[in-house]
């Protein structure tokens, strides 16, 4: 033998690492993309699972079938890594070409169960054969390795097991935090394809090295009586049929995967439902697996009976997976401390991610590790009863087997009907009944002198399970509570002391809890999915309603104010169901479908009661369970409208209803003159998010405006087509719709309009101030940086700011005047209509005085109205021309226009003459702004700024902000963009740091300098 063909594992077991590498990054990346054209329904991913289990099963029975046949199986292992890496390298193209040749002419055409098997079949097309091949390299790789290396079937087995299973775990990180944010999904899966193509390169020589790799005919003969293992020095008896121990693989496979999917669906509600919690808890269960083969690597070939090793490893596997019990009920506590000790930054975010790892590993490794023996083990027994290298192949694709078992009875059995603790237990007293059973003597047919041993060895693991079951049931409690804390956000381990659980369910995609809290201001009840709270509202309708509520009603109304009535409507998200009773009040809506992914939301949002009892009762309510895009693209319908309320983008799955695909994908589902509405949240997100998501909005909708349900609420409405009409006041005379309005503080037409936030100018103009990334379904910016920005707790005011800002921007873009504030009855919880009282009361008292001295603002106007009354505003002019710009800010934009005539244009509250230019100037730019004066504006600002006075003017925070501003918005509203490109340049490095840091004042000075747009 050549030294190439004595020591192949110098070389083949880093190869072998780089394969598994490149086979989870393709795991990984393909589930995202088939998760894109099947959807995120329980079903989908079953059956995305069972595509690439399935065809992983295939391949490895294909090459059990054949690679006895083959002189060289590695020559054979490296042509399939060629052929898998050549398939990698155009899957992206592949997938994109068929996908939207799909969307574009074949699903339209179809509806239903049509639809569905297009989709299917087009998606076992894409990936399964490249999943067969992955399923032949393992049993391949072993066989070529064995020849070369017979005496060390356990050594050559558990190696290789190691290194593929460790480099998987390496891949499934690297994907995630490495390649999806720097190249994306394409980028990513050609990486892969690259690495397969490198195996291929270098496993070639060896391949070719010598006939040391041939492996005798006689040898591959199952009815060759057994061999004898001479480096152990014992002789195995054939001990159990070859189908009793396939059997055992697939079920140890099964329980493995039930563990898997139970573990993460824990871990979720303590770590959060984020790709990167995701992939770490993947990594920790697959190095389990590793460290458990590299364990057993050099112990195997020593032991006498590999078939009674594994019935003790599968009862240590049991109990370990009970044990997990105990580990987990404690990680809510240490995930809270972590949120209360760590900094919410991005480098804190990194350490929480390695704290996350370190919990998912402490969870999962012990029970993962002994998984890691079951295979190896179970090979090796069939090996030494002389079965030949074709039962490589077979263990292999009956583990596999096994693993679609486990996720099907997981995700559609076991969990919606046991709950998780007991999907796990139920896997645990499997293992350990197998473990049992491979240890009594009748299973394992050993001679009498040693079944006394063997059944005293049963009777233990008997106790010893008992033991754990009993420990599991009587002292671990998944307490609600705690499950539904969402500590991985607010660092609290169990929900508030009032709380009272009074739904919980383990559903088929998550966990689904409603509880009731009182917080002191009555009772609040609350639906959450994974601990996430999607929608709150009060318990009775005596109580202020809950900020969730005037978002849920005004995503139903606001569109239908826009039109006069539609006859379908699509909601995607059921939530709490008050969008759809909502748009049911309305008797002109015809049907309305609401798309819900769990089916368990339906169920819990029932004790919601009354409050939503249309999306129940009314006939022309549709629920359907199945992923949005899904059910859009093969219903076969067009609708009118279609509102969009998911969970935040930080949710996995979600953010693909926030992508630039799915924007232009939802024009074709609209008929002509059809609405879109999307919900979108300015809390745990960045402004640069919020960037990425509108830059692909308003590129595929002709007009888009923007409407503000509270501080943090977002609601846009858009069309593909012509512009968007104008609000009328037709939902106010329909009772129910006007009954549902009227609770959350929307009266009649006027405060409907007050939600006016931004028009399709500014939209299109934000993502500028704030670059990013278009998120994109193949290059998910938000899917990536969400979770970090909630890990921040970051807020976007700018939206808010606007509608504030001290220039009257939200009524020029096209919302409307300010009015007297609601003398009687509730109102929406806005900041723009409580700073129109403190302007009415501004106002009054610069203009009245007042009997007692005011603190704050109002300290400011009277400070105003006496150096007005004693005819000491020149003495200090730099002084007055700052309390002038401010209360002009305070009060220009939010009174109507009779009263900032009074207070700025015709003023009774200063009577002596003025000489001072600075002064006048002042006063007189704040009455052409409070008059829409612009040509004035313009005219007395840039004598300010050419005054005097001018450095001291743009330095003073105050002054310089609403100077350059109330230049900047005259500008745009001229449309002189020259002007407005001119005062930039010169003026804007003279303002102080906070007003460049302003988000309002750098659109506004953006769209001056663009100037109106006309689309």
């Amino acid at each position: 033998m050549t030294p190439v063909a004595r020591h192949p594992s110098i070389y083949l077991l880093p190869i072998f690492i780089l394969s598994g590498f490149a086979g989870l990054i393709y795991q990984s990346i393909w589930s995202q993309y088939l998760g894109l054209f099947l959807g995120h329904s329980s079903h989908a991913q079953s059956l995305v699972l069972m595509l690439f289990m399935g065809g992983m099963a295939l391949g490895a029975w294909w090459a059990s079938r054949r690679s006895t046949a083959w002189r060289y199986p590695l020559l054979a292992y490296a042509a399939i890594e060629l052929l898998i890496g050549i398939l990698g390298l155009v899957f992206d193209w592949t997938f994109q070409g068929i996908t939207g040749l799909a969307y574009t002419y074949l699903l339209p055409g179809l509806q239903g169960q049509g639809a569905t098997a297009l989709r299917w079949l087009l998606a076992s097309v894409l990936v399964l054969p490249q999943c067969v091949l992955l399923g032949a390299t393992f049993p391949l790789m072993s066989a070529g390795y064995l020849r070369a290396q017979p005496q060390a079937q356990g050594e050559v087995l558990a190696g290789l097991y190691f290194a593929n299973s460790i480099g998987a775990a390496c891949g499934a990180l690297a994907s995630t935090y490495l390649l999806l944010p720097a190249l994306g999904l394409p980028g990513a899966v050609m990486v892969a394809g690259a690495l397969n193509i490198l195996v291929a390169a270098l496993i070639y020589p060896l391949a070719r090295a010598g006939t040391g790799y041939v492996v005798s005919a006689k040898a591959e003969d199952p009815a060759t009586p057994p061999r004898s293992s001479k480096k152990s020095g014992h002789s195995t008896p054939r001990i159990m049929p070859v189908l009793a121990v396939l059997c055992i693989a697939l079920l140890t496979g099964a329980t493995s995967f039930v563990y898997e999917i139970t573990w993460v669906r824990m871990l979720s509600l303590a770590l959060g439902t984020t790709l990167h919690s995701f992939e770490l808890m993947l990594a920790a269960f697959i190095a389990g697996i590793a460290f458990g083969g590299l364990w057993l690597r050099h112990r195997a070939d020593r032991m006498a009976s590999p078939l009674r090793v594994a019935g003790w490893v599968q009862v240590l596997m049991g109990l370990a997976a009970l044990a997990s019990m105990f580990v987990y009920a404690q990680a809510f506590e240490w995930v809270g401390w972590l949120m209360r000790v760590i900094v919410r930054s991005a480098e804190g975010y990194g350490l929480y991610s390695v704290a996350s790892a370190v919990i998912a590993v402490a969870v999962m490794f012990p029970a993962a590790f002994f998984a890691g023996m079951t295979l190896p083990l179970l090979t090796l027994a069939l090996l030494r009863e002389g079965r030949g290298e074709k039962v490589i192949g077979q263990v292999y694709a009956f583990n596999t087997l096994g693993a679609i078992v486990g996720v099907l009875a997981a995700v559609h059995v076991l969990m919606p009907m046991l709950g998780l603790k007991y999907a796990l237990l139920v896997a645990a007293v499997a293992d350990i009944g197998l473990g049992v059973w491979l240890l009594w003597p009748i299973a394992s047919r050993e001679k009498a002198p040693r079944r006394t041993g063997s059944r005293t060895g049963a009777f233990t693991a008997v106790a010893l399970g008992l033991a754990g079951v009993v420990a599991a049931v009587s002292l671990v409690r998944f307490d609600p509570l705690v499950l539904s804390s969402s500590v991985y956000r607010h660092g609290g381990a169990r929900l508030h002391d009032s709380a009272k659980m009074l739904f919980f369910k383990d559903g088929q995609t998550a966990t689904v809890s409603v509880f009731e809290t009182d917080r002191g201001a009555g009772p609040v009840r609350s639906i959450a999915t994974n601990g996430k709270v999607d929608a709150g509202m009060t318990v009775t309708l005596d109580q202020e309603p809950s900020g969730d509520e005037s978002t849920m009603v005004l995503l139903g109304a606001l569109p239908l104010a826009l039109g006069h009535g539609v006859d379908r409507v699509g909601v995607i998200g059921f939530g709490s169901g008050l969008t759809t009773h909502t748009l049911l009040g309305d008797p002109r809506v015809g049907r309305v479908d609401t798309v819900e992914i769990e089916p368990a939301m339906v169920e819990g949002a029932r004790l919601f009661g009354d409050r939503v009892s249309r999306a129940y009762t009314d006939p022309r309510s549709h629920i359907v369970i199945d992923d949005a895009k899904a059910h859009f693209a093969g219903s076969g319908q067009r609708y009118d409208l279609i509102i969009s309320e998911p969970s935040n983008p930080w949710v996995g799955g979600t953010a693909s209803l926030f992508s630039d695909e799915f924007y232009a994908f939802v024009p074709r589902q609209l008929n002509e003159g059809g609405l879109f509405v999307q919900w979108l949240q300015l809390y745990e997100i960045t402004p640069e998010l919020v960037s990425s998501v509108l830059d692909g909005l308003v590129d595929h909708f002709s007009d888009v405006r923007a409407y503000l349900a509270n501080d943090s609420d977002l609601i846009i409405v858009a069309t593909p087509k012509g512009r968007l009409p104008e609000l009328n006041a037709g939902i106010f005379d329909q009772p129910a719709l006007r009954a549902e309005l009227a609770r959350v503080g929307v009266h009649g037409l006027d405060d409907l309009r007050d939600t006016f936030a931004m028009g399709d100018a500014a939209l299109r103009a934000y993502p500028a101030l704030y670059p990013s990334p278009r998120h994109s379904d193949y290059h998910p910016i938000l899917t990536l940086r969400a979770p970090v920005a909630r890990f921040q707790q970051g807020y976007v005011g700018d939206v808010e700011s606007i509608m504030t800002a001290p220039w009257p921007l939200t009524r020029d873009w096209g919302g409307p005047e300010p009015r007297l504030p609601r003398a009687e009855g509730s109102q929406l919880n806005l900041q723009v209509l409580q700073r129109r009282t403190t302007a009415q009361l501004l106002s009054q008292r610069l203009q009245h005085g007042a009997d007692l001295p005011g603190g704050g603002d109002h300290a400011l106007a009277d400070a105003l109205r006496t150096l007005g009354a004693r005819c000491e505003m020149e003495i200090t002019p730099l002084e007055t021309a700052g309390l002038v710009f401010f209360l002009a800010g305070e009060t220009v934009p939010f009174l109507a226009p009779e009263e900032r005539e009074a207070l700025w244009v015709k003023p009774t509250w200063r009577p002596c003459p003025l000489r001072d230019p600075t002064v006048i100037d002042a006063l007189a730019l704040v009455s052409a702004a409070a008059s829409d004066d612009h040509a004035q504006v313009l005219a007395t600002g840039q004598r300010l700024l050419e005054g005097p006075h001018s450095a001291g003017l743009l330095a003073d925070a105050r002054s310089g902000y609403y100077l350059f501003g109330a230049l900047q918005h005259a500008a745009w509203a001229s449309g002189d963009t020259r002007l407005a490109r001119a005062l930039s340049d010169r003026y804007w490095d003279a303002l102080g740091p906070d007003a460049r840091a302003s988000g309002r004042l750098r659109l506004l000075t953006y769209m001056a300098a663009l100037g109106k747009q006309d689309r």
